[in-house]
């Protein structure tokens, strides 16, 4: 666990009874501070960029060679819920979020943690190039609230995209102006078991924690 989530533990505990925890913290920051001072604490270095020719989900693009590119460190509803989560709102919201900050636009890619995913997908971090600056789209994307922070991201790139995951859950923007995504309290556990099987997110204080063992594949 790094340095920044075992801070974040300390104050918000988010758990995906899907697959994964996740820090039920994040936010707004300046949207454009991290690439104005030309860093990038998300993403490592280029490996491609090319011009986005189609919108394919809030966090799916294809370039116009025929790529297809999957954006990291984030989590966006699908096109169309489940059938066993009819209260589930859709990601229709965010994947014209995406089109409004990419679409047929040139975009720098970024090394992710992956490479790929197994749909043979790039994985990245994606710029958006305006009048000769990066504009971080994974970032804009959850600090407007169509996105929330996923659990594969860097130490440095988690400070960021949850700072500006937390201020967008504080003013209740996008995704979390709806109840689905409403924050559990663990005091209440007889509300945290009923969301099995799909993302949620749970408060509650940390009094300890342990570092679990490698899973075989």
């Amino acid at each position: 666990m790094n340095e920044i989530l075992d801070e974040v533990f300390k104050e918000v505990l988010a758990a995906t009874f899907a697959a994964c925890f996740v820090v039920a913290c994040g936010g707004n920051a300046p949207a454009r501070a991290m690439e104005q001072q030309g860093a990038h604490a998300c993403g490592g270095n280029e490996v491609a960029r090319g011009t986005v020719s189609r919108i394919v989900d809030g966090r799916t693009f294809v370039l116009d060679d025929g790529r297809e590119i999957r954006l990291a460190a984030i989590e966006v509803p699908p096109l169309s819920p489940p059938s066993n989560a009819s209260d589930a709102p859709d990601g229709k919201a965010s994947a014209v979020a995406l089109n409004a900050l990419a679409g047929a636009d040139q975009v720098v890619l970024r090394s992710a943690e992956i490479a790929s995913d197994h749909y043979g997908r790039l994985v990245a971090y994606a710029y958006t190039m305006r009048d000769g600056d990066e504009l971080f789209v994974q970032g804009e994307l959850v600090a407007d609230g169509f996105a929330r922070v996923g659990d594969r991201v860097g130490r440095d790139c988690a400070g960021e995209l949850l700072s500006r995951e937390k201020i967008a859950r504080k003013a209740r923007l996008g995704l979390w102006a709806d109840p689905y995504y409403d924050v559990l309290n663990v005091e209440t556990p007889v509300d945290v078991p009923a969301q099995r099987g799909r993302f949620a997110l749970v408060e509650g204080t940390v009094t300890s924690y342990a570092k679990a063992a490698p899973r075989s594949t």
